[in-house]
Order: structure tokens, then sequence, then C-alpha cells
């Protein structure tokens, strides 16, 4: 009964997402260029994306690892929502066309639209993993013995199915229902699971002291992930793509406060299934398959079905924006270096078919990612792929002095040292967030005030 109930759950919601793209005729619609979002959905999409498997299997990890600190996740790593609400209007109204990549080449020209579109696409190929290992833990415990590759592979398919098909459509209508569902069902579970530990007191009173305490985690830590996601997430292709999707400044500003108002709570109740398998004794290792093994324990067949459908469906979810960010940005690739003179109906094709064959290619670096610390390893790749773009994006808004140099170097210095700084080791002592963002900031000043200069010179000379 649970294999049935899982896959009849998560079959009807991919025909909602198949569904919605039916009528898709030019790539706008795909992208989200037609601006056709609503606060409401916008606000939905924006939370599946930030829920994710770092929210569900890797805050339930923390959840067993650490207590109730665990739930930090979200409530720190969500804060970026409200930085972009802010940020709207002038993102909007400065921000042509529907990707970062645009909006480089407009301001500062095709040597840093260049290396953020490669950045991504190779930050893409090595972020889809870690959501396919969080996917897999679930899928695993769904359909027992199934081969971890293959439930990768099932995994994958699930998201490509309508992302490649629908594009923006389709997320939009799957982030709604599995924002909605997914609330649903784990307040439910949490409520009914709750009194069979005695309530929440009594629970906690049977682990280490430091499990009830939300100091438990580190505060650099926490600090990161609000920095880290200001200066990172805010600025990427797979959230800036549905901000500039919606349509008006109004709709987006709300939309970004509803994406924390959906998301920031979802670790409460995740963060809680890694503490009932604490307290349970069960021995799980690294935790990293608490969230799966605390839904099958505690649930009937057909309501952990349902429950593993919803879970498997969010990831999903956060694979397909990143899928559809990242079609996106090689869609843009494709207009500018290969063939500008692509007409609509190609342009619309390639995105459908490079969108679908990147996202299998993904497979290929899967089976290196370890499954110990997914959140940690996901965040500091994060801070080292999409921080290093935040000066020109953020400053570049809102500076005029800034120059195409000083936004080239940023990115590429920040880059270089978020690297270094992981393969050193160095993250478990300072978060990356932190060096990225002092040498790509304090880079891009100092190029763009000693280049502002020389190019009014050699502007003026000609």
């Amino acid at each position: 009964m649970l294999i049935a109930s899982w896959v009849l759950t998560f079959s009807l919601i991919i025909g909602i997402g198949i569904y919605a793209g039916r009528k898709i005729k030019n790539s706008n619609q795909w992208s989200g260029g037609d601006h056709s979002m609503g606060a409401i959905t916008l606000g939905c999409v924006f939370a599946a994306w930030q829920i994710g498997g770092m929210a569900v299997v890797g805050a339930a990890q923390n959840g067993y690892n650490l207590g109730v600190s665990g739930a930090w996740y979200s409530i720190a790593g969500s804060f970026y929502f409200i930085a972009i609400a802010f940020m709207a209007r002038t993102i909007r109204e400065k921000m042509p066309g529907d990707s970062v990549p645009n909006y480089l080449q407009h301001r500062f020209g095709m040597a840093p639209s260049r290396l953020y579109s490669y950045a991504w696409i190779i930050y893409g190929f090595l972020y889809i993993p870690m959501q396919l290992k969080t996917v897999s833990s679930i899928i695993q415990i769904a359909v027992p013995g199934l081969n971890i590759n293959l439930a990768m592979i099932l995994g994958l398919t699930i998201a490509v199915l309508y992302t490649s098909f629908s594009g923006m459509k389709g997320a939009s209508a799957v982030g709604k229902v599995v924002c909605i569902g997914i609330y649903v069902l784990l307040i439910g579970f949490v409520a009914v699971t709750l009194p069979k530990f005695g309530g929440f007191n009594i629970m906690m009173s049977k682990l280490p002291e430091e499990y009830s305490s939300m100091g438990n985690m580190p505060t650099q830590r926490i600090i990161a992930w609000i920095v880290g996601g200001c200066l990172s997430t805010a600025v990427m292709q797979s959230v800036l793509q549905p901000l500039l999707s919606a349509k008006d400044p109004k709709a987006a500003r709300n939309g970004a406060f509803l994406g924390y108002i959906f998301a920031a709570p979802i670790c409460i109740f995740t963060a809680l299934c890694g503490i009932f398998a604490k307290v349970s004794g069960a021995d799980l290792g690294d935790g990293s398959t608490a969230f799966a093994w605390t839904i099958k324990q505690f649930s009937s067949p057909i309501f952990a079905g349902i429950i593993f459908a919803f879970a498997t469906m969010i990831i999903a979810a956060t694979m397909a924006t990143m899928m559809l960010a990242t079609g996106t940005i090689i869609t843009n690739v494709y207009k500018t270096d290969i063939n500008p003179k692509a007409d609509d109906k190609k342009v619309l094709k390639i995105s459908k078919i490079t969108t679908f064959v990147f996202a299998y290619l993904t497979l290929i670096p899967s089976i290196l990612v370890p499954s110990t610390s997914i959140t940690n390893m996901f965040l500091t790749l994060q801070h080292v792929a999409a921080a290093p773009v935040s000066f020109s994006i953020l400053v570049g808004l809102n500076w005029k002095r800034c120059t195409k140099q000083g936004s080239f170097w940023s990115m590429l210095t920040g880059m270089i040292v978020g690297i270094v700084w992981m393969c050193l080791g160095l993250t478990d002592k300072l978060e990356a967030v932190y060096p990225v963002v002092l040498v790509s900031y304090s880079v891009g000043i100092i190029v763009s005030l000693l280049t502002d200069k020389a190019n009014e010179e050699i502007k003026k000379a000609a």
C-alpha cells in the first residue's frame, strides 16, 4: 500500500505540472518572461525552492544530531526573501529579460556575463546531485530494495518530466500543490506522533540537554546562513528568474515576503522528525535517513506513501527550479554565442532539449557526493558559486561607478578564494561566505575606482 499510494500521489502532481504547460507556445512563456505570476504563486514557488531536500532530509538530519536547533536552517536560511522583497522594484526596473547573464551583458559587457554563465552551469552540475542524494533516501524507503543509483534516476526523471516540457508554468503549478500539501501533512504527522512520546517536554527530557537548545547550532553558521543567503541565494538565477516572472513589482515584493512566511517554519517540523528518530533509539549513523525512517515507523503505509510522495515532489520542485534556471542560462549562451539568428521556435526547442540532457548528465557526479553533512556541503558550494556575483548585482544596480572590470574581477577572485577555502577544509572553522564576500567586494570596489576614470578618458578620447 505504501508504494501504491506513493506512486499514485506523485503521478497526480506530475500530471498537474505537465497539464500546466500544455498551452506554452513561445520561449518567454517557458522561461517566465511573459510576466504572468501572481504574489501567492510566486511565494509558493519560492518556498518550494527553499524547502527542497536540505530543509526536509538535511534538517531532519540536523534534528537527529543536534536537536531543535536543526530548525535554524529554514528560519535563518530563508531570510534572503525579506531582502529581495525590499529590492524587488529596483531589480524589476533595472534587470532586462529573464536571466542574470542578460543583465550582466547589458550592464557590464560579455566577459562578466560569460563568467557567470559558465560558473552557474558548473554549479548546477554539482548542485542537482546533492538534491538527488536527499530524494533518493526517501525513494529507497518508499520502494524497499531499490538500488541508490536507480532511486536517483527515478527522482531525476520525476523532476525532468514536467520541467523540460512545462518550464516556469509547470514549476509554479507544482510549487503551489507541494508547498500547501507538505505543511498539511507534516503538521498532521507531528500532531499525531508527539503524544506517543508523552508530549514535547517529556520527549526532550530523554535526550541530552543541548538537544533542547536553539543555541546548539554554531552562531557563525547561523549568521552565515543569513548573510550568505542575502549575498548569494538572493542573486541566483533560480531566485531572480521567478521574481522577474511576476506580473508587476508589487506582486514580486509581496511574493518574496510570502516566500519567507511559507518557507521559514518548515524545519521546525522536519527537525522534530529527526528528534523522533533519536529519542526512539534508532541507530541511523549520520542521520541522513532520519526523516524517511521516522515517517515510515510512525505512520500507516497509505499515509506514509502520501508524505513520501509530497516530500519527493518538493525536492523535485527544487531540482526543477535549478534545472529551469540552468536551462535558461544555457539557452542564453546558445542565443548569444552559438546561434544569434535563431528564431523563437528554435530557442524554445533548444530550451527543452538542453534542460532534459543537462539534467541526466548530472547523474555522473551524483555517485561522488557523500551523504554526510549534506546541508553544510550544499551551503558551502552555494556561497562559493553565487556570493561573488552579488557585487555585480547588488552594487551594480545602485552604484554608477561600478565598472565591467570591477564586475569581472570581483566574481573571479571571489570564486577562487571560495574554492581554495573549501579545498583547504577551512569551512568547519569559518563559513566560506565570509572570505568570499570580503575579497569579492574589496576587489570590485578597488578595481572599479581604478578603472572608472580610465574608462571615462577613453570615452572622451574617442
